[in-house]
């Protein structure tokens, strides 16, 4: 006997799984090819029943048609009928039930003459995590084609294959936990993009950023989609992450195609999208993917970079390369301003400003190995190709990590580090230098909880050698310095609202969470001592401690959330350090944070320290300053950042991603 073969028949809905109608059949073959042109018959067993019948006393019937693979429904109606054994039809309040979907509708027919399944009027199907509602459904089984028209509906994308997959010789679905529809929403994850030379910023509002590149669960709408065997497409679909209405944004896809790739992925592709912010706004972003695949960044990015490139830079992305466990990554890089300019004002010990073809071009490498007890990471930022400037435009920095447990000190790592040219910033000093360095040190962090403090505790002992600006001036000197540095922060939460008052409202309009008032105590301890192979060396103790309290919950337009954190810091210490770069200076400081609702979705945050040791030289001065301004909604948020003190800033756009619980509807 031939074997018996599984077919998915999963016509890819893709984005709604609307492909579950047609996953509806299971096909079993045996040794005669299928949709053989001679004539073969196949059964078609529809139970059928009023709602309150149980499966057991359904009648059944038995119906037939050339090459149309057995249709396996459950089906309850107020009425019923079969017309001459051609035409089945079922009507007011349908309810079937199609291998672990359910399928409810006012209208459902089949006609054996032509192959097609109806279904219109209030058309609701839910399966797995994918829930749709549309008012008319047509699906023709014999060239496997149909549409949907005036259609909503909810897409898992992480989870839509899955649903759609059916064993078809064990007649069962692939089982899995169903999360959807159940419970809240909650902010789950999201797609970012910045540009600037600044670290992509933590949401503060959140305390997190759960952005990691895709977002999973979308509401979608569209007058019309057409079915087709290999997939399914429609001239315009509104996704919108949102999960409330009215919602804040939406993509406005234009020539939608949805499809199963090779490697059993869904891919959603959309040649035009628009970007729309609150029903007003209209951005145009051009082709996109939507879909349960890693996203391919754009091959080109800006960057800027006052400092090693004269400003704006143009990079291209290449695809990461894998050797083994070695990863290694290439960016070359066209610096547009030093273009524009003809000259370079980037190397200060450089008298000659002209630039030759090669000074166009930069190139950053990074390269990436991760073992089961050792990483080793390096990274080298060339800007410039030009040989003869080689070593003024190199900046180098790599890392040898090997973890291992030793006595006391426990889960421990031993860090061998290499950099050359590396920028540095001690306080009211501002930026230095440290030209080159090697050494190596043994490292242990600790995160731990003593009744209600939380504490993070870092113990580093090592020694390396360095050469970097002196104290008093710019020379160079080289030093060999033995250190041994201790940290502790604590942190003690002395009010919390009370929880249950915030479960009062879940559609927030300006955060992706609920926000929970209250203040906390932090204080952060540092110790090191330091000795320099000149007979010089310096020892500090450092003490700051302060309160962060954080107010409002951001459900009014008007100052309502308000976070400020102030930390007056001391510092002891005795000797001096040789060096510039790690000379213990501003030895009274105080430490402010403050983020402020101004209006709407509208927020400035400031982050900043101030000298107030007035026996200093920079006594006022401020230093580490962050300057913010945001505009923070539910669904998506934007800023601009500038850090006056060493002339670097950005622009970021993040998007928020949710995984929506049973308060979400469909319609928007």
């Amino acid at each position: 006997m031939a074997a018996k073969r599984k077919y998915l028949f999963a016509i890819n809905l893709g984005l709604l799984g609307f492909g579950i109608l047609l996953s509806l059949f299971e096909t079993s073959r045996g040794k005669e090819p299928f949709l053989q042109k001679s004539l073969k018959y196949k059964n078609h067993n529809f139970s059928i029943g009023n709602l309150g019948e149980t499966y057991k006393n359904a009648p059944i019937r038995r119906l037939e048609h050339n090459d149309v693979t057995s249709l396996t429904l459950k089906i309850f109606a107020d009425k019923q009928y079969d017309y001459d054994q051609n035409i089945y039809l079922a009507e007011g309040n349908v309810k079937a039930l199609i291998n672990g979907g359910i399928l409810r509708s006012d209208l459902l027919s089949y006609d054996k003459s032509t192959g097609i399944l109806f279904a219109e009027g209030d058309i609701r199907f839910r399966k797995g995590e994918q829930y749709f509602m549309a008012k008319e459904f047509k699906f023709n089984l014999l060239n496997k084609q149909g549409i949907i028209k005036d259609v909503y509906g909810i897409l898992d994308v992480r989870n839509v294959l899955n649903d759609l997959k059916i064993d078809a010789s064990s007649n069962k679905i692939k089982s899995r936990n169903i999360t959807s529809y159940k419970g809240k929403n909650t902010y789950d994850d999201g797609i970012e993009f910045a540009f600037g030379n600044i670290k992509l910023l933590e949401n503060k509002v959140t305390r997190s950023n759960k952005s990691i590149g895709s977002i999973n669960n979308w509401r979608f709408k569209s007058n019309l989609i057409n079915i087709e065997e290999s997939g399914w497409s429609s001239n315009r679909i509104i996704f919108t992450n949102d999960p409330f209405d009215p919602h804040q944004i939406s993509f406005e896809g234009i020539d939608v195609i949805a499809e199963e790739d090779d490697d059993g992925t869904l891919l959603i592709t959309s040649s035009k999208t628009n970007l729309i912010l609150e029903n007003r706004t209209k951005i145009f972003l051009g082709k996109r993917i939507f879909g349960d695949k890693k996203k391919k960044k754009s091959k080109f990015k800006f960057i800027f970079d006052g400092k090693d490139r004269d400003g704006l830079v143009l990079a291209r992305r290449i695809n990461t390369k894998t050797i083994n466990n070695i990863e290694l990554d290439f960016q070359p890089q066209f610096l547009i301003n030093r273009a524009i300019l003809g000259k370079t004002y980037s190397y200060e010990n450089s008298q000659n400003k002209n630039i030759k073809f090669s000074d166009l071009f930069g190139l950053n490498i990074k390269l990436k190995a991760i073992n089961k007890n050792w990483s080793l990471e390096s990274q080298n930022d060339l800007s410039t190709l030009n040989n003869s400037r080689f070593f003024s435009g190199l900046r180098h920095s790599s890392s040898f990590r090997r973890y291992f447990r030793m006595p006391i000190l426990e889960d421990s790592n031993f860090n061998v580090f290499t950099t050359y040219r590396s920028r540095a910033w001690n306080g009211t000093i501002g930026e230095t230098e440290i030209k080159s360095a090697f050494g190596g040190f043994i490292e242990k962090t600790k995160f731990f909880k003593t009744v209600d403090v939380k504490n993070n505790l870092n113990i580093r002992i090592g020694s390396a050698k360095y050469e970097a600006e002196k104290l008093e001036n710019s020379e160079i000197i080289s030093l060999w310095r033995s250190s041994i540095f201790a940290s502790l922060f604590s942190e003690y939460s002395i009010w919390k609202s009370n929880p249950k008052n915030l479960d009062k409202k879940n559609e927030l309009l300006l955060s992706p969470v609920l926000i929970n008032p209250e203040l906390v105590f932090r204080t952060n301890i540092n110790s090191a001592y330091f000795n320099y192979d000149n007979v010089s060396d310096q020892g500090f103790l450092q003490l700051s401690l302060g309160p962060e309290i954080r107010l409002g919950t951001l459900e009014r337009n008007f100052l309502d959330y308000t976070k400020i954190s102030v930390m007056p810091g001391v510092k002891i210490k005795f000797g001096n350090s040789p060096f510039k770069f790690d000379n213990a200076i501003d030895l009274k400081t105080l430490s402010i944070s403050l983020m402020q609702q101004v209006y709407g979705p509208l927020m400035f945050d400031v982050v900043s320290n101030l000298n107030i040791d007035n026996g200093s030289k920079n006594y006022g001065e401020y230093f580490d300053t962050k300057l913010g301004l945001l505009l923070h909604q539910r669904s998506y948020e934007c800023g601009i950042y500038y850090h006056p003190n060493n002339d670097a800033g950005g622009i970021y756009f993040r998007i928020n991603g949710f995984k929506f619980g049973n308060s979400v509807n469909p319609v928007f």
